[in-house]
């Protein structure tokens, strides 16, 4: 049996200053800008694994991890 797997996108990942902390994000695609906040106590994975592929087709998505 042939199980299906999801093609993991290519991405940069980063950390800018932001009001003294070091805050990590990861940008996927490319166009319009789209902001992916999560909620506390999980992570960008846990969270938009399974959109984020789909959602970087036609923009740039950026997510970042609290």
């Amino acid at each position: 049996m042939k199980i299906a797997t999801a093609k993991k996108s290519a991405f940069s990942s980063r950390y800018s200053e932001v009001n003294g902390l070091k805050m990590y994000y990861e940008i996927y695609g490319q166009g319009n800008p789209l902001i992916l906040i999560h909620c506390g106590g999980s992570t960008i994975q846990s969270n938009f694994e399974k959109v984020i592929p789909s959602l970087a087709k036609n923009r740039q998505v950026i997510a970042v991890e609290l």
